[in-house]
């Protein structure tokens, strides 16, 4: 890829980053001028209430949000958000499958139309991870999955790579479900904003919450160092690791 392409990507990455900050800054001003916590809590009791009568259906509608807001990098509190409103089990089905369909769209894309870019962009990731798929076939992807590597770096490169779209689907549907659980469980342990209002920050401070956040916060840690212990992580040349000392990424 020509230094030119690249110069323009930049320049696109940057517009995104204005935009992005720009559209951040007009909600924060919006929600501070315009929405009162009275409002928030009446709305959150009205979408409660339409789960309540029309569960699949709105789990429906829930989905195709939470797969459109997956697509977009850096949304992971998205889980908590619709655990609280769905309750574990559902929103712990939908958290999957929405995760699983965007991971399958950016797969895709990656494959059909960005292939020579993200052979370019992530080269030694893309080679270590054809060099373990060699080697240990689907069961890496699943320790990615489970070692909480970035999201859509993985999705980028697996659809570069050698692997079949319906391995990668799996290892995604199964490798996301142990920390998805945390997040859904956070999610069931928080007030509700008329709760949070009548008791204030103490609702807060729920044993089982505070554990659950050390969960979260922890799992994707320990994960990894039981898999580099075991051999499973490990590539000088590349692969996950590279992530975190590969400079252009």
């Amino acid at each position: 890829m020509s230094a030119d392409i690249m110069l323009v990507w930049g320049k696109r990455k940057r517009l995104i980053l204005v935009a992005a900050l720009a559209v951040g800054a007009a909600l924060t001003w919006y929600l501070a001028n315009y929405v009162s916590l009275e409002a928030l809590i009446a709305q959150e009791e009205q979408v409660r209430e339409a789960i309540d009568r029309r569960p699949w259906r709105s789990f429906a509608v829930g989905l195709v949000i939470y797969s459109v807001v997956s697509l977009v990098p850096g949304t992971s509190g998205k889980s908590i958000v619709f655990a609280w409103l769905f309750g574990f089990w559902l929103g712990l089905a939908l958290i999957i499958l929405g995760l699983t369909t965007a991971a399958m769209v950016i797969f895709n894309l990656s494959r059909y139309v960005f292939h020579g870019w993200i052979k370019y962009r992530y080269e030694r990731f893309l080679k270590g991870l054809d060099r373990h798929l060699h080697r240990e076939g689907a069961f890496y992807l699943l320790t990615m999955r489970m070692a909480h590597f970035p999201f859509t770096i993985v999705n980028l490169v697996s659809g570069a790579s050698g692997v079949r779209a319906h391995t990668f689907c799996w290892t995604t549907c199964v490798g996301l479900v142990p920390g998805s659980a945390v997040f859904a469980y956070v999610g069931t342990r928080l007030p509700s904003l008329n709760e949070l209002c009548t008791h204030g920050v103490g609702s807060l401070l729920d044993k089982p919450l505070i554990a659950a956040l050390a969960a979260s916060a922890a799992f994707p840690f320990v994960f990894r160092f039981v898999a580099r212990k075991l051999g499973l992580l490990k590539d000088k040349d590349g692969g996950p690791d590279s992530l975190a000392t590969d400079q252009s990424t």
